[in-house]
């Protein structure tokens, strides 16, 4: 009990001493983990036992590890450390008891905090608490603007938990348009006047959350409609309705964007991808945006497309990481690179070769002739590919052994584009059982017309064995799915 005492006072001392001079650092991004500390004073009316700490990724691949959850028990003093791989300064969402409350934590920083579960319930929730180290003053100030009610992360985020359940027209002064921005105005307004009145807070604080403010302001933009309750509410009715309505909601967009009011650097804290839906979709102008939060977009693209397309990265977007992701690029990196060896298997079975295409062709524009001449009498499966396409490369892998078993009696063509770097194809295909083939764009082009397919990938096209197409398909489900599209011209 004198232990943790003394450690509240001491951190006490140091956030008295330090709040005047505690301005926003830049927004962040390391390898190195976030770590926070926290003492609980015993409590005789709740014993608390651990803490919780919640945190979405800035940036992911979006396949499952995006959410963190992260627990920590408490040691005999009421104390904890934890250590959290933000890789980004990160919001947090920390829960103690029944007690939750926000903080920002930053990679390769310490985080330090007392919290008095006695105080919370005689003074209120920021009373009980006392930070330390970085963002001391700027997180004890957003505890104490979650309390009474102007953290303007916390406020859309009930609006839109509303407009997800199809409540939050019950609050609209009228279920119209006029009705959703006159709310959406004062909304905006009352939090405003908060910050601007409050003289608790610091100028730290105060300049993150009026810029969060406008920001979460202007992406709720595009909710319109939804949170009225529909196009009928609206009375949008006919084409004409919908395009004027929509003309509407564009010009109101466009007269908020005017200054850039997401270009404030303090807002690559806030911004998740919300930005591109709402700037694709309505903003024709270019648009500032934060440079931090414009590389943690890219790198989140990148890992988006290797993650849930398994799409390994071409040789222009390597470059593109290299070049303009000095710290995160090698994160993205090394996500390609063991995508890379979750795909490569060894093959000793000399079952691969590579061909070409007369030159001249007879006829430019008859590919598919000039393709399938040398392999009349028996069976074809052209299997249309990319080496940056992970589920092309996960198809041929899987296809190994059925393609030694069909040897005989079915020819295997894959063909690529001069879009797969020539290197990289030229070391994956000993692997690939067949005849590999690599397409200049016109050749390409001129192919897919022929063939009437999809330019998905991986698509294949079965053709008989006189040379007939027999039909196409897109995607590689297993084995079975490929037998079902080849027995027709097995038989």
């Amino acid at each position: 009990m004198l232990r943790s005492a003394i450690i509240a006072s001491i951190l006490a001392l140091l956030s008295l001493s330090s709040h005047a001079a505690d301005p926003l650092p830049p927004f962040k991004y390391s390898r190195q983990p976030a770590v926070l500390i926290g003492c609980i004073i015993p409590d005789s009316t709740q014993k608390i036992v651990d803490i919780d700490v919640q945190y979405a990724m800035k940036y992911s691949s979006l396949t499952g590890d995006a959410l963190r959850i992260f627990s920590e028990d408490l040691n005999d003093d009421g104390c904890f450390t934890m250590s959290l791989p933000t890789m980004t300064t990160m919001y947090c969402r920390v829960m103690i008891g029944d007690y939750k409350f926000p903080c920002y934590v930053i990679p390769g920083d310490t985080v330090s905090f007392t919290f008095d579960p006695a105080k919370a319930r005689s003074e209120g929730l920021a009373a009980a608490f006392t930070f330390d180290g970085a963002l001391s003053t700027f997180n004890h100030d957003m505890v104490y603007a979650y309390e009474h009610g102007f953290d303007p992360q916390v406020a859309y985020q009930r609006m839109e938990t509303k407009r997800n359940m199809n409540q939050l027209a019950d609050d609209l002064p009228s279920r119209s348009e006029e009705g959703y921005f006159s709310y959406l105005d004062s909304i905006r307004s009352d939090i405003d006047a908060k910050i601007d009145a409050d003289t608790v807070i610091g100028d730290a604080y105060r300049e993150f959350a009026k810029a969060v403010n406008r920001y979460e302001y202007g992406d709720m933009f595009t909710w319109c409609a939804q949170s009225v309750g529909g196009y009928d509410d609206l009375g949008i009715e006919t084409d004409e309705d919908y395009y004027a309505y929509a003309d509407r909601i564009r010009q109101r967009t466009e007269l908020y964007m005017q200054d850039d009011p997401w270009s404030a650097p303090v807002l690559s804290y806030a911004m998740s991808g919300i930005p591109d839906f709402f700037i694709s979709h309505h903003v024709n102008l270019p648009v500032k945006l934060p440079e931090d939060y414009q590389q943690c977009n890219l790198a989140s693209r990148f890992l988006m497309q290797m993650g849930q397309e398994s799409q390994l990265l071409s040789e222009a977007q390597i470059d593109s990481v290299r070049t303009f992701l000095p710290v995160l690029g090698e994160d993205v990196l090394d996500y390609n690179d063991k995508l890379e060896q979750k795909l490569a298997f060894n093959n000793d079975q000399g079952r691969s070769r590579v061909c070409n295409l007369p030159d001249p062709l007879p006829d430019s524009t008859d590919v598919l002739s000039a393709l399938l001449a040398p392999y009349r009498g028996r069976p074809v499966l052209i299997d249309l590919w990319e080496t940056t396409c992970g589920h092309c490369r996960v198809a041929f892998k899987d296809m190994h052994e059925l393609k030694i078993q069909l040897a005989d009696r079915v020819h295997f063509l894959n063909i690529a584009s001069e879009h797969s770097d020539l290197a990289t194809w030229e070391r994956l295909i000993p692997a690939y059982i067949g005849d590999h083939y690599r397409l200049t764009e016109p050749q390409l082009f001129a192919l897919h017309r022929q063939l009437q397919c999809s330019t998905a990938l991986p698509t294949y096209v079965v053709v008989d064995a006189d040379g007939n197409i027999h039909h196409s398909f897109t995607g590689f489900g297993d084995i079975d799915m490929i037998m079902e599209h080849l027995n027709p011209v097995l038989q």
